[in-house]
């Protein structure tokens, strides 16, 4: 008999992937505490040692070894995704945080396109539509930033956070041809490892002091991290892959309203009104709305 104040195991996904995507958007928002600070490498370089101090940690605790895999296929999920979170780093650092975290959090529809090209996914009619809206309205949010101020910057973080989202799709693509020979902790570890190679000698090359005032929000960028893609990851041992790709639609919503009423960032009606049509294009072309519209089978007598 279940206890009446403890919820249903069916019910614990739901609540841990907002939880997740709250993580991510605080994520974010201490990233963009950052800009002008310190350079996107030297953020980058920051989540990604945190991340394997972690994991330094979590293996021996929990008496658990790498399980690798294919090691090229394993590398390669670290180095897209690797070189995705850097361009995510520059997008926060050149735009504000919400179109910045909006235009990385299309990468589900590049996955769905890059899985048709690389592993024979099936595409049909409403992943190109999906691809149609999500382009569109990424070209909103883009636009919007091109008459604030420094538009070459503003135009170079847009670009990079569209990129960001191709690479991040990719490092999905890698993580599903994986899926049956690794696991949640050997993956994060390749994310990591590949990360900090990466991003290190952008971080070298543009070093900025360090100091007490950049601690803390560097803290913040790797445990929130850290707490997200660990929470996110567990809770799809409750939920289905569609509530998965719902939730990081979430990420973006949070971010805009804490960079609002947090860093009172403007919110451009162009960039809300593009914000909404790539949240629409994500959930068509995943096929979440056509699932939320199927009739329910009735139950079984």
């Amino acid at each position: 008999m279940t206890h009446p104040w403890v919820l249903p195991e069916r019910y614990r996904g739901t609540p841990l992937l907002v939880f997740s995507s709250m993580a991510f958007a605080v994520m974010a928002l201490c990233a963009r505490l950052l800009a002008g600070r310190l350079s996107p490498g030297q953020v980058a370089a920051g989540r990604f040692a945190l991340g394997l101090l972690f994991l330094a940690c979590y293996f021996p605790l929990m008496r658990r070894r790498p399980r690798f895999g294919r090691v090229p296929l394993w590398a390669l999920r670290g180095i897209f995704g690797g070189s995705a979170v850097y361009l995510y780093f520059i997008a926060i650092d050149r735009m504000t945080v919400g179109p910045a975290v909006l235009l990385n959090a299309c990468w589900p529809i590049y996955a769905a396109i890059i899985g048709w090209l690389f592993l024979r996914e099936r595409v049909t009619g409403t992943l190109f539509g999906g691809l149609v809206l999500t382009t569109l309205g990424a070209g909103l949010v883009m636009w919007s930033t091109m008459g604030e101020g420094t538009s070459v910057s503003m135009g170079l973080g847009a670009w990079a956070g569209m990129a960001s989202a191709v690479l991040g799709g990719a490092a999905v693509v890698v993580i599903r041809a994986l899926r049956h020979e690794t696991d949640a902790a050997t993956v994060f570890l390749s994310f990591c490892l590949f990360g900090l190679l990466f991003s290190l000698p952008f971080a070298l090359q543009d070093w900025r002091p360090l100091g007490w005032d950049v601690a803390l929000p560097l803290l913040g960028v790797g445990v929130s991290s850290v707490v997200g893609q660990m929470t996110f990851t567990y809770a799809f041992g409750y939920v289905t892959a569609v509530a998965g790709g719902v939730a990081t639609q979430l990420t973006p919503v949070f971010s805009w309203v804490m960079g609002a009423l947090l860093l009172g960032e403007a919110v451009s009606p162009v960039a809300v009104t593009g914000a909404l049509v790539c949240i629409a294009g994500v959930l068509w072309g995943t096929g979440v709305v056509a699932r939320l519209r199927a009739p329910v089978a009735p139950p079984a007598a």
